[in-house]
């Protein structure tokens, strides 16, 4: 070996060492960061409760923000004060936020603390954990509002928190927390008029921007995977294999408006593929029918919603605009409440 190729392999391993320490030393500083923030917001609630007056609370932030950036930078303005205050009161146990500081940056806590609804919270916290969410990413799945769009956000309230707990303690996900609906498939750019193998392969085409929509540990098998049931040719539109679920997932894509018949289609390619492509230790297969528009009442008859391996769920291929998906998220939220009323 050269000299000079000696020394490139040399370099190499020490940009590598490097590197590796850098981020431990970034991470080092963030966490600390984060507990000094919480110390400073717990200081300051407790003096300010203490007190029990409000407009004594104002003056004293005014004044602590004017003395701490006169010594120490524009880091303690009065906004960031209030950003600290808030992060005491919605975390109020150091142990919790001991834990936060080490899995999640300031900036990611930042975003985290004014979601008003505690589930809603939770459940950005664990899967930002798990699925190791930049900033950016986390602030784009909030604004696509994927609670709402999670089959969790319209179950029962105790069934939202034992499965947050599962994934949270046991990093165990659900596939009421991966699916969604209705899902956006804007990037497709498709036209007015298009058929399955059009959305198929525009799919295909753009499968990274899909991959980001469904979720970070789906990995891509197969497109048009044949199946062969008494002579018969059958084709499964898309085949993915789920990480975290350890399950393969059938995604049939259609046009139209669900029909009843499509469930039986799907039924059977899951039965074929829980025979011949299963592996020891894998779950069930999954089925995802992605539908124009989903059948309501057809769903209900059939209790897909009470079914683990097949899921309906709408597509759009423009997007909504934010008000418009809202009201459509929150009707959907309305009707499984209102039919789990009935049920129980």
């Amino acid at each position: 070996m050269s000299i000079e190729k000696k020394n490139k392999e040399l370099l190499r391993n020490l940009v590598s060492v490097i590197e590796e320490s850098r981020k431990r030393v970034a991470f080092a500083i963030n966490s600390e960061l984060t507990l000094l923030y919480w110390n400073i917001g717990k200081l300051i609630n407790d003096d300010i409760l203490n007190n029990e007056r409000a407009e004594y609370g104002q003056k004293i932030i005014e004044e602590l923000s004017a003395e701490l950036t006169n010594r120490y930078g524009k880091g303690f303005s009065k906004r960031n004060i209030h950003n600290f205050l808030k992060f005491n009161d919605i975390f109020q146990k150091q142990d919790i936020v001991q834990t936060l500081s080490a899995q999640l940056t300031w900036s990611h806590i930042y975003s985290i603390i004014y979601i008003s609804d505690n589930l809603k919270r939770e459940f950005y916290t664990q899967m930002c954990i798990h699925e190791r969410w930049s900033v950016r990413t986390l602030q784009e799945r909030m604004n696509s509002m994927l609670y709402e769009r999670t089959a969790i956000s319209k179950k029962p309230e105790q069934t939202i928190i034992n499965e947050l707990e599962l994934l949270k303690n046991e990093q165990r996900l659900t596939p009421d927390l991966i699916f969604r609906d209705p899902y956006v498939l804007d990037f497709l750019d498709l036209k007015d008029t298009y058929s399955e193998r059009d959305l198929e392969s525009a799919i295909l085409m753009n499968l990274q921007q899909f991959i980001t929509e469904m979720g970070t540990e789906f990995a891509f098998l197969a497109r048009q995977k044949r199946i062969i049931i008494d002579n018969e040719d059958f084709y499964i539109d898309l085949l993915f294999y789920h990480r975290g679920l350890k399950s393969l997932i059938a995604i049939d894509l259609k046009l139209d408006k669900f029909k009843a018949a499509y469930k039986g289609q799907m039924e059977l390619y899951l039965r074929w593929l829980e025979r011949n492509e299963e592996r020891e230790g894998e779950n069930k297969p999954i089925g995802l029918i992605l539908c124009a528009e989903k059948s309501p009442e057809q769903i209900k008859y059939l209790m897909i919603d009470e079914n683990e391996h097949i899921k309906v769920s709408e597509y759009a291929t423009t997007l909504f605009p934010k008000d418009i998906l809202q009201q459509k998220l929150e009707k959907a939220i309305e009707l499984a409440q209102n039919n789990l009323d009935r049920k129980y």
